[in-house]
This record gives structure tokens, C-alpha cells and sequence, in this order.
């Protein structure tokens, strides 16, 4: 009995341990992946046969179809970009060549569809019978805004006879800070070159021998366009007021002012460099 006593007084001083052992800390959270968006970045994308198109894209294209457009719309998840070739002269014709992903503003995803325009020598006569061009890609994100880039293939030919070029002192080419050459038929009076600016910002011009509408167009520094508007020309000039987001810092910037052809082709741009001001909290 002495031994079985014993016995049970060793067994409880063992087992009294593995009751107070210390609890073990729980495993800590993983922390959240940063992930970084470049500011510009390529998107993959493919040309896809216009009647394979979802019922959706080729009735926005029917619907303008009498008319040079570029559109975009999402279906199922899926984007795609419609760029109108039928109106185009006999022999032009226009392609994506790059669309690009911009972020100026964290959660903004903005989309750059980038063209070119190749002319051909034929005038006078309108293409009629080739279908859309639809391409289409996918993004992680929703867009927030989408642009088309229209660039001109300068290889090609423009179907005027060509001129020879005159000889010219060097004085004949000296430009002042704000003056453009006189042989454009656009120059800008205000801003002037170099002068520190902010929105709202006054825009004023001359468009000698032009008529309708010119457009204005203010970029930072990176080339980022700001705000762009059309604005009408009244007796051989023009003046508008401009608002467009303010950067955080001083920084550099361009005022253009340019007209649109055929195929959206920019035509006799000018620019002025100017400093942009930085905005205070709060303003538009």
C-alpha cells in the first residue's frame, strides 16, 4: 500500500507541468503585397474581324457610320475599340498601332489608343466599303477614361504636287520667344513663352485665313494632356477660358493651339512652353 502511494504522488508531480505550459502566440497576419502601376504601360490587344464583333459594337458602328469615329465600349468584361475607316479618301487608310495604360491619379486607369494614318494621292473621293476596324483587350481594372492618339505616316504621300523649298538667311528663320513662324496660319498671343500660369487660364490667338473652330490643348510636363476644347474663330481670331487640374509642384507645361483634317490629322500646331503653377488643396 506504502509503494502504491507512492506510486500516485510521483505521477501527479509529472502531470502538473504540461498543465501550466505557456500558450503559444498566434501566427502573425501576413502583411498586404504593395503592387505598383507604372504610370505608362503597353496593353496587349488583337484585331479582331468586324463581323465577329458582338451585336452591340457593330450597331454603334451602323449608328456611325456616316461619320469619321473612333468609340469604345465593354461587353461581358471584354473592351473594344472601333476605329470608322469608310469615309476615309480612296487609298488612306488608318491602324492601331499601340494602346496604352495611364495612371495619373491613383484608381484612375485611363486608356490611350494610339492610331496612324497613312493619306493617299487620290482627292475628292470617299472609301465606302471597308468595314470598321475592332480591337479588342482586357484590364485588371475599370477605365476610367479612354483617348485616341491620331498620328500621321509622314512616308506617305499627301496628294499635293510638291514645292521647291526657297533659300532663307539664317534671320529670315530667327523666332522670338513667342512668336510662331508667319507662314502658320495659327499663333498664340496669350500666355506668353514662359510665363507662370494656373487654371482657369485665358487662351487667345490669331488664325489668319482660318475658318470654324480651332483647338486649344494644355500638356505638363510629361506630355500629359491637361484639357483640351475647341473654340470658335471670330474674325480672324480666337479667346477662351481653360480649366484643368493644377500639379502638386512647379512645373513645366505647354499651351497649343491646333486645327484638325481628314482622319482627325492634327494640322499647323503651335505651342508656347509655360510654368505651371502648383494648386492649393481643394481647388478643382
Amino acid at each position: 500500500m506504502r509503494k502504491l502511494t507512492t506510486f500516485l504522488c510521483l505521477l501527479l508531480v509529472s502531470l502538473i507541468p504540461l498543465g501550466c505550459s505557456p500558450a503559444k502566440k498566434p501566427a502573425p497576419a501576413p502583411e498586404p503585397k504593395t503592387i505598383v502601376v507604372p504610370d505608362v504601360s503597353g496593353i496587349s490587344f488583337k484585331t479582331i474581324d468586324y463581323d465577329q464583333a458582338p451585336e452591340i459594337v457593330r450597331a454603334m458602328a451602323k449608328n456611325l457610320k456616316d461619320s469619321n469615329f473612333a468609340t469604345w465600349t465593354n461587353v461581358n468584361g471584354t473592351n473594344y475599340v472601333v476605329i470608322s475607316q469608310a469615309n476615309l479618301p480612296i487609298g488612306s487608310s488608318v491602324k492601331i498601332t499601340d494602346i496604352q495604360r495611364r495612371v495619373p491619379a491613383n484608381d484612375f486607369d485611363w486608356v490611350n489608343v494610339k492610331l496612324k494614318y497613312t493619306p493617299s494621292t487620290a482627292t475628292g473621293q470617299k472609301s465606302q466599303s471597308s468595314k470598321p476596324i475592332v480591337a479588342t483587350f482586357t484590364l485588371d481594372r475599370t477605365i476610367r477614361a479612354i483617348s485616341f492618339e491620331v498620328e500621321r505616316d509622314k512616308s506617305a504621300g499627301t496628294g499635293a504636287a510638291p514645292t521647291t523649298p526657297r533659300a532663307t538667311s539664317p534671320a529670315q528663320h530667327k523666332v522670338t520667344p513667342n512668336q510662331q513662324p508667319a507662314a502658320k496660319g495659327l499663333q498664340l498671343t496669350s500666355p506668353r513663352a514662359g510665363e507662370p500660369v494656373k487654371s482657369p487660364l485665358q487662351v487667345s490667338g490669331t488664325a489668319k485665313g482660318i475658318t470654324g473652330t480651332v483647338r486649344i490643348r494644355v500638356k505638363n510636363a510629361g506630355g500629359l494632356t491637361l484639357v483640351e476644347k475647341p473654340v470658335q474663330v471670330v474674325n480672324g481670331s480666337f479667346n477662351t477660358m481653360v480649366s484643368f487640374t493644377m500639379p502638386t509642384a512647379e512645373e513645366k507645361g505647354t499651351v497649343e493651339a491646333f486645327i484638325t483634317g481628314n482622319g482627325a490629322v492634327e494640322k499647323e500646331v503651335v505651342s508656347v512652353p509655360v510654368t505651371l503653377l502648383p494648386g492649393t488643396i481643394g481647388a478643382p
